[in-house]
C-alpha cells in the first residue's frame, strides 16, 4: 500500500513540476507535502528522493527540496541525448512506419499548446518506430527539457518538414530536419 502511495505522491509533484504549479523559487519540505496529500511523511520522502535522484530536484538537507534549475550546459546535454535517441526513432520509422502512421503526425502540428503539441509531436515520432522503449526514454528527456523552459516550443514548419522527409523515406534529410528542430544554448 505504501509503494503505490508514493508512486502516486511522485506523480503528482512530478506533474506540479512539469507544468508549473511547483516553481523553481517555492521552497518546500516533507512536511509540508505530507500536509498536502494527507499522508504520513514516508511515502512523501520516498517520492521525493526518487525526485531527486532523477533530477527533478535538489535536496537540502534538514532544511527542504527545491525544483532543480538546469545549467545551460545540463540542458545542452540533455539534448545531445535526446537528439540521438530520436535519430533512432527517425531510422526505425523509415524502416518499419507504415505510410499512414507517418501521415498521422501532420495532426501534432496543430495543436494549440505549442509547448505540449512539441512533446506529444516527439512522443508520436518515437511511438511508430516500432521499438516499445524509444517514448518511456524520450519522454523522462522530454520532461526536463520542459522543466528547464528552455526553448521547447513547437517550430510547424520544421516538424512539417520532418514528416515530409520521412513519408519520402529519406533519412538524411529526416535527419537534418531533426538537428534543425531540437536546439543546443
Amino acid at each position: 500500500m505504501a509503494e503505490q502511495l508514493s508512486v502516486k505522491i511522485y506523480k503528482s509533484i512530478k506533474d506540479d513540476i512539469e507544468n508549473g504549479r511547483i516553481d523553481f523559487k517555492d521552497f518546500f519540505s516533507e512536511a509540508q507535502m505530507a500536509e498536502k496529500y494527507q499522508v504520513s511523511k514516508a511515502p512523501v520522502r520516498d517520492a521525493l528522493h526518487l525526485l531527486v535522484k532523477q533530477g527533478y530536484l535538489v535536496s537540502y538537507p534538514r532544511k527542504g527540496y527545491m525544483v532543480n534549475r538546469f545549467s545551460i550546459d545540463e540542458i545542452n546535454q540533455i539534448q545531445m541525448i535526446r537528439r540521438q535517441i530520436e535519430h533512432l526513432s527517425v531510422e526505425l520509422v523509415i524502416k518499419n512506419a507504415t505510410d499512414e502512421q507517418i501521415q498521422s503526425l501532420y495532426a501534432y502540428t496543430d495543436k494549440k499548446n505549442q509547448e505540449e503539441g512539441n512533446s506529444e509531436f516527439h512522443l508520436a515520432l518515437a511511438g511508430i518506430s516500432g521499438n516499445k522503449f524509444l517514448p518511456e526514454t524520450l519522454q523522462e528527456l522530454l520532461s526536463k527539457i520542459r522543466i528547464a523552459k528552455s526553448s521547447d516550443e513547437v517550430n510547424k514548419e520544421k516538424h512539417k518538414h520532418l514528416i515530409d522527409s520521412l513519408r519520402d523515406r529519406d533519412l538524411e534529410r529526416a535527419h537534418k530536419c531533426l538537428d534543425n528542430d531540437i536546439s543546443f544554448l
